[in-house]
């Protein structure tokens, strides 16, 4: 990027047509301004580490003086190691479990086994995930392409002081590249396999001397998808999506600014499928063939859908504005956003060709929040921060599921349409909140760190789910009575209010500059919610009380070695009330209904873990990052029914929870060196290992033990005007379970990790 050039007119003229043309095309992006400053930093070597400064702590300071455990990485980071979702974050942080627990559109994220593990999109992760400074309060908010970043920052552990509800497993900050001084940016072209073609693009300048833009965007095309249906030969699994985004900065006057942020995304993909490889074995005898026609091999390239027209339409879009005033001993800061987002979809959620469970979506969701915080000046023998925040948010669901095989009135195999349970019901949230944080430099080693937060939420519920037909109601009650359409099968209406007090209280010292120890103890909590699914009896619907995380934990981080060496390790004990976990339910007595999904609390868990991650530059060019979790997650409570539904299998006391892997692991390799005069080449491997995990609570399936590992090897010239190189995603081609649980028949339904992808990608800065 050429950083001296002048702003004369025929520039910014220039500029201006090169930002109304680039507003015309849904280009993506990553931060080019940081890419060129890694790139020569890194043909410099200088071996001591850079160091990083974050926000974890609602202000700008070097993560080394953060008391809490966290993992920053950069946007040219997560691009070489094609995080292409927030979903993919996992692969830089083992401590954070991420999948999808619909086929491309709910994904899930815990950290230390503390989140989400619902798949329905009502509801919100126990990981705040912050983009741009504004929290994403449903699921759908966080299916859009990653690009044009400057950096992530992963916080573990309670964060329910400074950020809020739905905190209590911990904080993830995506922040965007923002607007340069200098006109600037980037285009960038990628293909791969299934002939897949990424385009991504940013420009960033001035537009005079007080505004300041940056326009970025994505579109990925797939022509081929990756899975192929044996009975039709229909493909499965193309991506189509993208998105835009377009940042103002406007300097209103010497000490206020105003960041204007606006956004837009769309997915019109073709799903991909679950399979199954064992319902044949599990179903009744039918009047007409199963044999061979409904299990599908391992490996999740062949599927059996039976003719269903998967898709997924999404779009959305949002603004928000940050105003950021200096004053002589503080800065007031204030966000205000609005975000909306639609999904018309149809999955083949049984994993299988006949109809049980075939799912269609139709929701619209919305949120509005405003924040407004003050913080002091650094200085003085107290920094503080105080603040106050209020949202709302509404959710519009029309859900259908179709279940004509499972209750028997299917007369061929993949019929469709006779039992259906079709809901409707609307969702809204009030939460209001003001919170304090105090870092009190008791010398200037020793700080002590309080912080107090008064928060209050309110959840509304109307909703209503029929059987259409009468006929799932008819078969349910085997197949006597009369047949009755539009019978009702459940109907709420209610709201619920909470109130929560989270606090942290810490000490941080200086052992020296380069080291720093820490301890806390922190709390936060989880929102209460409603169970999002068409119910099929009354009892499934229903208010799923608060979850809260009272965190204790010790840690270090130093600097070694003439600060070539970053180690960081953390021992934590977490223990968890009311735990908000799916569950595997029998619909009636125990063997006589179908399996149905449900949400509950368990009473008591606990976690206990230890995280260690190592940032090291041994010799000139080459980069090393080892990040290691050991987790004990437990049930320290029994429970064996739900509202009077039993589980599938009861949960015991020692029991493991769910989707909190035993150990994690990741590793990341950087090496780079001259070639010739004007030519760098580069190469860099990556994996992440993750055991076996549990879906639900009562489901004894498990998926994961697998690797995912990457690699790429490529040349650019020392000032980063360029690069090209080529790239492969799950270079074994290993097919662990990414996701799975047991379906209503009893069988496995499974999702695959994609096969091995390989591309080539060629940037050029200007």
């Amino acid at each position: 990027m050429h950083r001296g050039r002048s702003r004369t007119p025929a520039a910014r003229r220039g500029w201006i047509a090169l930002l109304i043309a680039g507003s015309l095309a849904p280009w993506s992006a990553r931060a080019a301004d940081q890419r060129a400053h890694d790139a020569h930093a890194a043909a410099d070597d200088r071996r001591p580490l850079r160091e990083i400064v974050v926000t974890a702590t609602r202000r700008a300071e070097p993560a080394q003086d953060v008391g809490i455990a966290l993992t920053a990485v950069s946007g040219r980071l997560t691009h070489s190691l094609r995080v292409e979702q927030p979903l993919d974050l996992s692969l830089v942080d083992p401590s954070l479990s991420t999948m999808n627990a619909q086929t491309d559109s709910t994904p899930l994220f815990l950290l230390r086994g503390i989140g989400l593990d619902d798949f329905n999109n009502n509801n919100s992760s126990g990981v705040g995930i912050y983009q741009d400074g504004v929290f994403a309060s449903f699921p759908g908010f966080l299916t859009d392409t990653l690009y044009d970043v400057a950096r992530v920052e992963i916080l573990k552990g309670p964060q329910g002081t400074l950020y809020g509800k739905n905190t209590d497993g911990g904080a993830i900050n995506i922040i965007s590249a923002q607007p340069t001084e200098h006109f600037g940016g980037y285009v960038e072209v990628d293909y791969g396999r299934w002939n897949t073609v990424d385009l991504t693009s940013a420009v960033s300048g001035p537009l005079n001397d007080r505004v300041k833009a940056r326009l970025a965007g994505t579109m990925t095309t797939q022509r081929e998808g990756y899975q192929t249906d044996l009975t039709t030969g229909r493909r499965y699994g193309k991506r189509d999506r993208g998105g835009a985004r377009a940042l103002l900065d406007v300097r209103l006057s010497d000490a206020a600014n105003l960041e204007l942020n606006g956004h837009w995304v769309y997915d019109h993909s073709v799903p991909s499928s679950p399979s199954t490889p064992n319902v044949e074995a599990l179903i009744p005898p039918e009047p007409f063939p199963t044999a061979g026609l409904m299990d599908s091999p391992p490996g999740g390239t062949q599927v059996r859908v039976g003719g269903l027209p998967l898709y997924q339409h999404e779009l959305g879009g949002g603004a928000s504005a940050t105003l950021k005033v200096d004053f002589a001993r503080c800065k007031l800061t204030s966000i205000s956003a609005y975000d909306a987002f639609t999904d018309h979809s149809l999955d083949n959620y049984d994993g299988y060709p006949a109809a049980d469970n075939n799912w269609t979506k139709n929701f619209q969701q919305w949120q509005l929040s405003q924040e407004v915080r003050l913080t002091s000046q650094r200085g003085g023998p107290v920094d503080w921060i105080v603040g106050a925040l209020y949202s709302q948010n509404g959710y519009h669901n029309r859900d259908a599921l179709d279940w004509t095989f499972v209750y028997g009135l299917a007369t061929y195999m993949t019929q469709q349409g006779l039992a259906i349970t079709a809901e409707n019901f609307v969702q809204r949230q009030r939460s209001s909140g003001v919170y304090a944080n105090v870092d009190t430099h008791l010398s200037r080693r020793l700080t002590l760190v309080t912080g107090l937060r008064y928060s209050h939420d309110q959840t509304s519920f109307d909703g209503v789910t029929i059987d259409p037909t009468g006929l799932l109601t008819y078969a349910a009650h085997h197949f006597t009575g009369p047949i009755v359409p539009n019978t009702v099968l459940a109907r709420l209406d209610e709201s619920r209010a909470n109130q929560n007090l989270s606090y942290r209280v810490g000490l941080d010292y200086h052992l020296r500059p380069e080291v720093l120890l820490y301890g806390s103890l922190a709390s936060g909590y989880k929102a209460g919610i409603y169970y999002g699914q068409p119910a099929q009896v009354q009892v499934d619907w229903g208010y799923v009380q608060p979850e809260t995380n009272l965190t204790s934990e010790l840690g270090i981080k130093s600097r070694l070695l003439d600060d070539s060496v970053q180690l960081d390790l953390d021992v934590f004990d977490s223990v968890i009330r009311n735990r908000q976990s799916s569950l595997s339910l029998w619909a009636g007595p125990v063997g006589t209904q179908p399996l149905i999904a449900g949400l509950g609390n368990v009473p008591r868990s606990r976690i206990d873990g230890v995280e260690a991650e190592i940032d090291w530059r041994p010799v000139r060019g080459l980069a090393l990052h080892l990040a290691a979790t050991r987790l004990d997650a437990r049930v320290t409570d029994t429970l064996t029914n739900d509202n009077g539904l039993a589980l599938y299998t009861p949960v015991r006391v020692g029991q493991r929870l769910p989707d909190a892997p035993n150990f994690a692991w990741s590793y990341i390799v950087h090496y780079e060196h001259p070639v010739a005069t004007h030519l760098i080449a580069f190469v860099q491997a990556n994996d992440r290992f993750v055991s076996a995990i549990h879906p639900y609570l009562g489901d004894p399936t498990t998926f994961g033990q697998g690797h995912d590992m990457g690699a790429r090897i490529g040349i650019r010239d020392p000032d980063a005007h360029w690069n090209a190189s080529l790239w492969t995603k799950n270079l074994t081609d290993t097919r662990p379970l990414t996701y799975a649980f047991a379906g209503s028949e009893g069988q496995r339904v499974s999702f695959y990790q994609r096969p091995r992808s390989i591309g080539i990608d060629f940037t050029y800065d200007f």
